[in-house]
């Protein structure tokens, strides 16, 4: 079944110049050491299965899910492929024919099934981070929570409402009608549910009048913003923002003002899904400019050639080894720039991130964005 699909993208495999610049940006390929855990190491498998040089196994299926889909290849890729696209297709096709994926990977997809969250969590507990905030189901935005937020960081969650609320947003959110964006399942090649996901939050989200959705993981905003158009086949009947977009825009028009310092020196890690994939790298650092006393300090690997947490597409949940050996790499760059407080905007980047530096002993703070700009709301 695999050599078969690969016909359908064999121009994709042939054009691959086999130059190596994705490999020498590779994150899991710097760590692991072996061209076969790299893009282009990748690519020359494909092209041996798809000669019948080689036979399809657990193995190979080992050196595609090992990829965090960071993006750093595609962009440097000299013959323009869809690097990332491909990576995710053939994790589908490895489902396929009974090579993928990772167990704990399976074991996401049993939970979204039963529970419709990533977590086998009760869904009448989907609102259970709010605590005293009153909730509303109808608005002008529309906040998707996430399984992350929802679940297991619970702060990210009630930090971005009472934000949302004190600009002076009816805020709506789904609560148990709010299923797990996707995207845990779409990284891993688990696309058997992914149009009824699609097509419930859709009109779930309709149904609560808003014209903009915001949403603090940027594994939801890029699932919805990007992914949600292929599998809803018609244009979304509203807007995608990021929290940190919709932050600096309520900041440009005044809505948004800080009152209390923090006088910290806050270095940035970019988030994959929001910077390389999103193309957004000002907006978070604009929100976290505009707080009186805050000092920005850069990495060195910032921006297009930010260096990837190692949570993402499913290496956390399946080879957790590998994302603490990169997440304990990029610790130690925040830890240079000689900051006390590495800042970044996803649950997943803080969750990885924030092990490291226990692990580590690394004398660093992780905190998400919106915590810094409730510390500097004062509220």
């Amino acid at each position: 079944m695999l050599q078969e699909r690969l016909g359908t993208i064999q121009d994709e495999i042939y054009t691959c110049a086999q130059c190596a610049y994705c490999t020498a940006t590779c994150p899991v390929a710097e760590l692991k050491g072996w061209e076969s855990y790299g893009p282009r190491g990748r690519m020359h498998l494909l092209k041996l299965v798809l000669e019948n040089d080689y036979k399809a196994n657990k193995e190979l299926a080992e050196r595609f899910y090992v990829c965090t889909t960071c993006s750093r290849c595609e962009k440097v890729c000299q013959t323009d492929l869809p690097l990332i696209e491909i990576w995710e297709d053939v994790r589908s096709w490895l489902v396929e024919d009974n090579l993928g994926p990772l167990e704990p990977h399976r074991v996401i997809d049993a939970s979204v099934a039963e529970f419709h969250n990533a977590f086998r969590e009760a869904a009448a507990n989907r609102d259970a981070w709010a605590g005293d905030i009153e909730l509303s189901r109808k608005g002008e935005v529309a906040f998707f929570v996430g399984c992350t937020s929802s679940y297991k960081m619970q702060k990210l969650a009630s930090d971005s409402v009472r934000i949302l609320q004190a600009i002076g947003d009816q805020v709506a959110v789904l609560g148990e009608e709010e299923w797990c964006c996707g995207s845990p399942l779409i990284r891993t090649g688990q696309r058997r549910q992914i149009k009824g996901l699609v097509e419930h939050n859709v009109e779930a989200l309709k149904n609560t009048g808003a014209e903009i959705v915001v949403a603090s993981c940027t594994g939801c905003f890029k699932t919805i913003r990007d992914d949600y158009p292929h599998w809803y086949e018609k244009k979304l009947p509203f807007k995608v923002m990021h929290i940190s977009q919709y932050l600096a825009q309520q900041i440009k028009n005044g809505r948004l003002t800080f009152t209390q310092p923090i006088n910290q020196k806050v270095t940035y890690h970019d988030p994959c899904h929001l910077g390389l994939h999103a193309g957004e790298y000002e907006d978070p650092r604009a929100v976290l400019q505009a707080i009186p006393g805050l000092e920005l300090v850069e990495m060195h690997n910032i921006r297009e050639e930010s260096r990837c947490c190692g949570a993402g597409g499913g290496v956390k949940a399946g080879l957790p080894d590998i994302a603490l050996g990169l997440a304990r790499t990029r610790a130690e760059e925040a830890e240079e720039t000689g900051a006390s407080i590495l800042a970044s905007c996803c649950p997943f980047c803080k969750t990885n991130l924030s092990q490291a530096i226990d692990n580590e002993k690394i004398n660093l703070i992780q905190k998400d964005i919106t915590e810094l700009v409730v510390e500097a709301m004062g509220i």
